[in-house]
């Protein structure tokens, strides 16, 4: 429990904001008090935030909606976009194989395989490499040895570790 400065109401501590810098880990005024005291702001300074979008206007300079939608897509930082800098990169990496024709037909059959497991149970199935192609520990190669066909759904919890110790983590599922 704690005691909001500005309503004088002792309060569940869940009901302040976190901060780092106060001795119990939580800002002095609760949040009710606070929302309220940013609303009033708000109220008495109806042009502040448009000064403040046209100062950034004036910084970044002005932009349509498509353009900034155009540069975010082109400048775009974070998950997704990594995700698929990381997918390029193994497809070149798949592509400068020098894959045998035997290499070749195992993968073939292996997503035949896939496809025909997915109609049969209605669950998606994914080819894996049992080692993982790329990997700080390890690295696996793109040959009919290093693959398996698995539940895509355990392909997105294995994630790019190695089976064995994907097994161990599973073994209740």
């Amino acid at each position: 429990m704690k005691i909001c400065f500005k309503c004088k109401k002792e309060k569940e501590l869940k009901l302040f904001h976190k901060h780092k810098g106060m001795a119990d880990g939580h800002i002095n005024k609760c949040a009710e008090c606070v929302v309220k005291d940013v609303d009033d702001w708000r109220k008495s300074n109806p042009d502040c935030r448009k000064k403040e979008h046209a100062r950034r206007r004036e910084k970044e300079g002005f932009k349509t909606r498509e353009q900034y939608f155009d540069l975010k897509r082109k400048n775009g930082i974070g998950r997704k976009v990594s995700a698929t800098k990381y997918a390029h990169k193994r497809r070149l990496q798949k592509e400068q194989l020098n894959l045998t024709e035997f290499d070749k037909f195992v993968e073939e059959e292996a997503l035949r395989l896939c496809e025909q497991r997915e109609k049969l149970t209605g669950i998606k199935w994914n080819l894996d490499h049992i080692v993982p192609l790329n990997h700080k520990n390890a690295c696996g190669l793109h040959v009919y040895s290093n693959f398996q066909v698995v539940p895509a759904s355990w392909n997105f919890k294995k994630g790019n570790r190695n089976m064995s110790i994907y097994n161990n983590a599973i073994s209740g599922y």
